[in-house]
This record gives C-alpha cells, sequence and structure tokens, in this order.
C-alpha cells in the first residue's frame, strides 16, 4: 500500500464517517472524534511506512512437548533370574577399586516375594561406591522410593537412592548410613561427593524401612524432599544436573537388601508441562 493511496483513504474515510467535520456547524461537535480517528490512521500510515507489511511473517518456535507418557514403574526384581544383574539394569563404580556388587537373591523375608536385590561392597583402601542405573529411564521431576533392610552384618558403609544421573561420576545420592543413624544428601561432580545435608534417624523397630525422594520446582526454584520411614527428614535445594537417570547407590564398606524401587514422574509447573503419573 503506497502513502497517496492511504491518504485518499484517510480522506475518504473521514468524509463518511464524520460528513459534518469540515463545516462550520458540527466540527466542534466532532473534532474530538475525528482526532482518534486520524490518530489511528496514522498508525496505519507508519506501521506501513516502516515496511512490517511488506515483510514476510514468521512462524514462532514451537513448544517442546513430551509425547511420550509419563514414567510410572516399579522394579521388584521377581521376573530377573538370581545370582546376577537384574533385567534391564546395568552396574557401575567410582573411587578406589573396590569388591562385591549387585545380584538378585532369593529372600522369603522381601517385601514382594520371592526375590530382591542384594548390594555388597568392600572398597579396600580408600573410598568407592556402586551404581545400579534402570536403563531407558530419564526424567527431571520424580517421586522415586525404596524398600531397604539395613543390618546385614555391621555395614559401616552407605546406600539409598541415585537420581539425575548424567554418567558414571556425575550425580545426586540420598543415602541412609546405619552405623550413625543418619541421612545423608549427596552431589556428586567428576566422582567426588559434596555433602548437601544430613540429618539423624530414628528407624522404626522393624527390619524392612522406606527411603523416598520427590524432586520437584517452584516458581524455577528446583528442592528435592527426602522422607525416611514415610517422615520428612531434610530439603535440598541444589540446581547442578536437570534431566537424568534413577537407580540405587551403595557407598563405603557394608551389605544392603533393596525391594520395590519405584518411580512416577512428577508435573513440573511449566506450560505445556505433561500431567503427573498419578
Amino acid at each position: 500500500m503506497k502513502h497517496d493511496g492511504v491518504g485518499q483513504f484517510v480522506g475518504h474515510f473521514m468524509d463518511k464517517l464524520i460528513p459534518g467535520q469540515r463545516s462550520g456547524k458540527t466540527r466542534n461537535h466532532c473534532t474530538g472524534r475525528g482526532l482518534l480517528v486520524a490518530m489511528a490512521m496514522s498508525f496505519v500510515v507508519i506501521s506501513v511506512s516502516d515496511g512490517y507489511a511488506d515483510d514476510q511473517l514468521q512462524e514462532l518456535p514451537k513448544p517442546f512437548h513430551k509425547t511420550t507418557p509419563p514414567l510410572f514403574q516399579e522394579w521388584n526384581f521377581d521376573q530377573s533370574a538370581s545370582n546376577g544383574l537384574p533385567n534391564g539394569f546395568t552396574q557401575a563404580t567410582g573411587g578406589s577399586p573396590g569388591e562385591g556388587g549387585w545380584s538378585v537373591k532369593e529372600d522369603a523375608s522381601a517385601p514382594s516375594r520371592p526375590r530382591l536385590m542384594e548390594q555388597r561392597l568392600h572398597c579396600g583402601e580408600g573410598w568407592c561406591y556402586q551404581l545400579l542405573v534402570a536403563e531407558g529411564v530419564e526424567v527431571e521431576y520424580v517421586d522415586l522410593s525404596v524398600r531397604i533392610k539395613l543390618n546385614l552384618g555391621t555395614p559401616s558403609g552407605q546406600a539409598g537412592l541415585a537420581y539425575g544421573i548424567q554418567d558414571d561420576k556425575n550425580f545426586y545420592a540420598v543415602v541412609v548410613e546405619p552405623k550413625t543413624n543418619e541421612v545423608v544428601a549427596y552431589v556428586v561432580k567428576d566422582g567426588h561427593p559434596t555433602e548437601l545435608a544430613r540429618e539423624s534417624l530414628i528407624p522404626q523397630p522393624s527390619d524392612w524401612h522406606s527411603l523416598r525422594i520427590q524432586r520437584s520446582t517452584i516458581i524455577s526454584k528446583e528442592f528435592t524432599e527426602i522422607f525416611f520411614d514415610h517422615h520428612l527428614t531434610i530439603n535440598v535445594y541444589d540446581q547442578s544436573f536437570r534431566n537424568g537417570k534413577l537407580g540405587l547407590v551403595a557407598m563405603g564398606d557394608g551389605g544392603f537388601l533393596f525391594d520395590n524401587l519405584r518411580a512416577m514422574e512428577l508435573m513440573a509447573n511449566r506450560p505445556l508441562s505433561r500431567p503427573s503419573a498419578y
């Protein structure tokens, strides 16, 4: 659209809309209305003169939106053969060389009989850890829990949940330390753990206990709530890792039993986020 054409259109439009504009009789009555029309049409002229109408409109980037269903999965290890790694899991190690590892065992005391996961680790000199990582599972906000039996001999190590796993040297760990009756939260970077929080526990008089984390976000603030035997014990605020894999972890010398590892993806408060898994 050319400027001359726009000017003729504005003049013609004003003559039609307020025909008394050019006569003395109604000029004062229509002055305010005519001014508004003139301002509106001048905006059109400015927009056209800037060449906006001649530019080709570009489609905005489409927002990222997952199409896979939210994660809702439980591993009770009953479908895996005894004396080996469970189906769908891989083992990773870090720190000094250690002995032992993860193994499926039959146990009549298992919360979900007949099998469970056993972990025995001896680090020798120095400090070591071992991960058991679920394959094909990667989430950001998650409700992760496991049943855990602590008293195998006299364990001096720590064991529990791992999440936000980037690789075998970078992940979060929430572990129980039976020797001190404490739950400890770590962030492990380049294979070196940094303690984020620690809290004393009073375990229930039972062989089996419950360890659970809920990682979520409120107003872009990342936090993890840690529960032991259904009681909230620690809040952790750390944004080192986002999406990551899930699994179990053991640190130092000790022996532990696990069963009913459960993961549920949580809903984020972000636009177009997926619904939670429950």
